[in-house]
């Protein structure tokens, strides 16, 4: 059988769509990936795009786990990549490029475009201040500057901007692979998150093979965009060869700092910025069973265990097979034999079916609860939504991995807990260090958990993030953002379908959908909110034009150390003035606040653009 595995999910709801995209890009954070990034791209995300192309998802940077210690807000937004699979792709983003810069009266034969390696590791960001911090979900990163105390080697010596974490790849093939490592980045990830390095680990950052490399320090190709088109594979072969660290594409981006301003970026992506990745080879295996897992929302999905293979330098062993239905029509269990491959260099996916299984078993009872599965669409459900551990142990780790403030409540630490009955977030917060202890953590983690509890009611979260945190169907970030735009969290409790559908990007189903689960767990909702979470309100759109002040109406962006107050602060205060808060100068930027340490680069790029430039002493005194 030579159909796709994959199949098109245009019969899929588009709730369910995003349920998917977001489980596969936070497994592939984890380094469990469940499908690869071109299957990803041109099935499932091209399918939203397509349907949605202003769905809050497309406009978002996909969230990493959490490493290190402490969360630290980004300066700017550390954001995602674009991506190119073919020539035609990168033609398009060409187009694009060019377009623009006819429009600005700017000489297309003259625009250059540099095209470095991208690295396959641990993106991060030196900050000014000399702190390495994750990139996160974009806005908020993980303080990981430890790593530089365990050896980490720093390549741009000091100099703050962007780049990974990686490790030199010609060492780990030559002393690492045949120990058993899977990929460098993983060797990266565990130093990262581990207090006792081990020997081998130890050994390679005492020779200076983990270094934390800035995109900055790279070799680079530079040409006209011509070139780059009519040399698309030949530039890509060249810079490979050019690096010694893990990668899986390389980036093109043009120089011309004018026009990057004027192209920008949406909340996802630069748009002056493009990644060019190769497809890769595909290689035959076995399926020796499938193992059966239920979803935060109840749903089983299927795994596939297969003979190992190696793709890409990485041996996989594990390939989902997305829902139940796929399993049915493909003939897919023990004996099918597959085809799967490798795209990009990250995440193994199943092409084709060669040879269906003698025999497909399909569960009909939850794998977690043991309740009768039913079926929706092509999924099979577990409608034991209350009581079943998977399904709680999944709402539980949703709520503290949105939350984004809260360390410590992890999988494990989940799994614990939910065996001991403290199977809800009200039994959580209620827990003592002793209700902890009991439950089976040791006395110091139990300390920490309810510190990390406690800390977690006085940080400030923004509403929408905390409201996202719950899992609402169809409420996720986004949409959660945009809703308390239209309204207070408080008027939730009794919202209507038709006061959510007046709201832009809300339709009928999403807002009787959402109604509905309101309805249902507001309760739980008010008795979280009455633990007094420190809550910043989301600005109204209806109330930001009536605000009379000094900056009402202005695009402000706030840089460097502020003394009066935080930056976050700061930015808070601007908004309930009636200032538009932006994370990077651009030509529509109207005031580039500066407190101490900040670049030259930032405040020559807003004198260029002919941005105001005033201190924070000259800010307060504008207010007044």
């Amino acid at each position: 059988m030579t159909d796709q595995l994959n199949e098109d999910p245009t019969t899929w709801e588009t709730g369910e769509l995003v349920a998917f995209l977001e489980k596969a890009a936070l497994a592939y954070r984890q380094g469990t990936p469940l499908i690869e990034d071109d299957l990803y791209d041109h099935v499932y995300l091209a399918e939203l795009c397509k349907r949605d192309p202003e769905h809050p998802f497309l406009h978002q940077v996909e969230a990493e786990p959490d490493y290190g210690a402490g969360r630290l807000k980004h300066p700017e937004p550390m954001l995602s990549t674009e991506k190119s699979y073919s020539i035609e792709e990168t033609r398009k983003w060409v187009k694009r490029i060019q377009s623009e810069a006819k429009k600005q009266g700017i000489d297309v034969a003259e625009l250059r475009v540099m095209v470095t390696a991208k690295l396959d590791g641990l993106a991060a960001m030196l900050r000014e201040d000399g702190r390495l911090v994750t990139r996160g979900d974009g806005a908020y990163g993980n303080d990981i500057s430890s790593a530089f105390d365990k050896g980490v080697v720093d390549v741009g010596n000091g100099a703050p901007g962007v780049g990974e974490l990686v490790m030199v790849e010609s060492y780990f093939e030559q002393h690492l692979k045949a120990a058993g490592y899977a990929h460098p980045r993983n060797v990266c990830v565990g130093i990262v998150n581990s207090d006792e390095i081990n020997a081998d680990f130890k050994q390679a950052l005492a020779a200076g093979m983990v270094r934390f490399v800035p995109y900055a320090a790279l070799e680079k190709w530079q040409g006209s965009l011509e070139e780059l088109l009519n040399d698309h594979d030949a530039i890509q072969q060249q810079v490979r060869e050019s690096c010694d660290y893990p990668i899986d594409g390389v980036v093109a981006e043009i120089t011309d700092e004018k026009l990057k301003t004027l192209l920008g970026s949406t909340s996802h992506h630069n748009r002056w910025q493009i990644a060019i990745k190769q497809r890769a080879v595909a290689k035959q295996t076995t399926v020796k069973s499938i193992s059966w897992q239920t979803g935060r929302t109840g749903r089983v999905t299927p795994v596939l265990g297969v003979e190992p293979i190696e793709l890409s330098g990485a041996i996989v062993s594990r390939i989902t097979a997305h829902h139940a239905g796929n399993v049915r029509a493909l003939g897919l269990g023990e004996g099918a034999v597959i085809t799967a491959e490798r795209s990009g260099e990250v995440i193994p996916k199943i092409v084709a079916v060669v040879e269906s299984a003698k025999k497909t078993t399909l569960p009909k009872k939850c794998p977690s609860c043991e309740h009768e599965l039913v079926w929706e669409g092509d999924f099979l459900t577990c409608v034991n939504h209350l009581a079943c551990p998977a399904q709680i142990k999944n709402t539980l780790e949703h709520f503290f991995r949105t939350h984004g403030q809260v360390d410590g409540f992890g999988p494990r630490s989940i799994d614990k807990l939910v065996e001991a009955g403290i199977d809800t977030l009200q039994k959580i917060y209620a827990s003592t260090e002793e209700d902890f202890i009991k439950a089976g953590f040791g006395e110091g983690q139990s300390k920490n958990l309810r510190r990390e509890l406690n800390r977690s009611l006085s940080v400030q979260i923004e509403d929408w993030r905390l409201l996202a945190a719950f899992g609402i169907a169809r409420l996720g970030k986004g949409d959660s953002r945009r809703l308390l735009q239209g309204m207070r969290l408080e008027h939730l409790a009794s919202v209507t379908e038709e006061e959510i559908i007046r709201i832009d990007g809300f339709a009928g189903l999403s807002a009787g959908i959402i109604v509905a689960e309101l309805k249902e767990m507001w309760p739980k909702i008010e008795q979280m909110l009455e633990l007094g979470f420190k809550l910043e309100e989301t600005p109204l759109l209806s109330e930001a034009d009536s605000i009379e002040s000094p900056i009402a109406g202005m695009k402000i962006v706030f840089t460097g150390k502020m003394l009066q107050a935080s930056r976050d602060e700061m930015k808070k205060q601007a908004m309930q003035l009636g200032a538009k808060v932006q994370s990077a100068v651009s030509s529509t930027t109207d005031l580039l606040v500066c407190g101490e340490n900040v670049g030259a680069a930032k405040t020559g790029k807003a004198e260029k653009l002919g941005v105001r430039v005033v201190t924070e002493a000259e800010y307060v005194a504008l207010l007044k």
